[in-house]
């Protein structure tokens, strides 16, 4: 790879990660525009990296195109349990691939971030940072996982899940099950109960499911 496409890629993975930093963050609301123009000023870069940053957040359901920029939007609910849909699908699975390959090691990170996630889900009032915390946990997983096939497919519908927790944990209902959810799963975690972290997380998965219908 020549040199000049090397600096253009760097300069969009940095544009890349700081735009979904911001939404993590909850920095970035719904109906806040941005533009190519606004973007490349403020990173001091060319609209190039910016306009391929901005594509592939776009690709991944992050942000939404406009008729001028891009927009973070809220996710339709049926968009939402579409998602749900697939993580029920890999979640379990990925976590029963942990449970029994995880060093000892990794089993108490994981736990620690469970507890600082849960703490964040009972105490934080925004839904945005606490669904950076259980974000970034379920991240981890897929770095653990050693399917490395599962965990690229993992990690691939957690990134594209990372609009809608947001929305999802906005309801307190939700907040406290995915709380009480993460403490099993740190608790089957340490005991090696592959058998109960997956049925915990499939049921806490079709509880979430079930919370969103009584919403339509």
């Amino acid at each position: 790879m020549a040199v000049s496409q090397e600096v253009g890629q760097r300069l969009r993975d940095r544009i890349y990660d700081a735009i979904r930093d911001l939404v993590e963050r909850g920095k970035l609301q719904p109906g806040q525009r941005l533009t190519e123009t606004h973007l490349a000023a403020r990173f001091g870069v060319s609209r190039t990296p910016v306009r391929e940053a901005l594509f592939q957040l776009a690709r991944e359901g992050l942000l939404e195109p406009l008729e001028r920029g891009y927009g973070f939007s809220e996710m339709p609910m049926p968009a939402l349990l579409a998602r749900l849909d697939v993580k029920s699908i890999l979640d379990p699975v990925v976590v029963v691939n942990v449970v029994e390959s995880a060093s000892s090691k990794e089993i108490a990170h994981i736990s620690a971030l469970a507890d600082e996630a849960r703490r964040l889900l009972l105490c934080e009032p925004s839904s945005f940072v606490s669904a950076s915390a259980v974000h970034g946990l379920q991240k981890h997983l897929a770095t653990v996982c050693t399917n490395q096939v599962l965990a690229r497919c993992f990690s691939a519908a957690e990134d594209d899940f990372l609009a809608a927790r947001p929305l999802l944990l906005r309801a307190e209902r939700n907040r406290l099950m995915t709380a009480d959810y993460l403490e099993a799963l740190a608790q089957h975690l340490t005991t090696r109960d592959a058998a109960s972290a997956e049925a915990q997380t499939r049921t806490h998965i079709a509880s979430l499911a079930e919370s969103c219908r009584m919403q339509l």
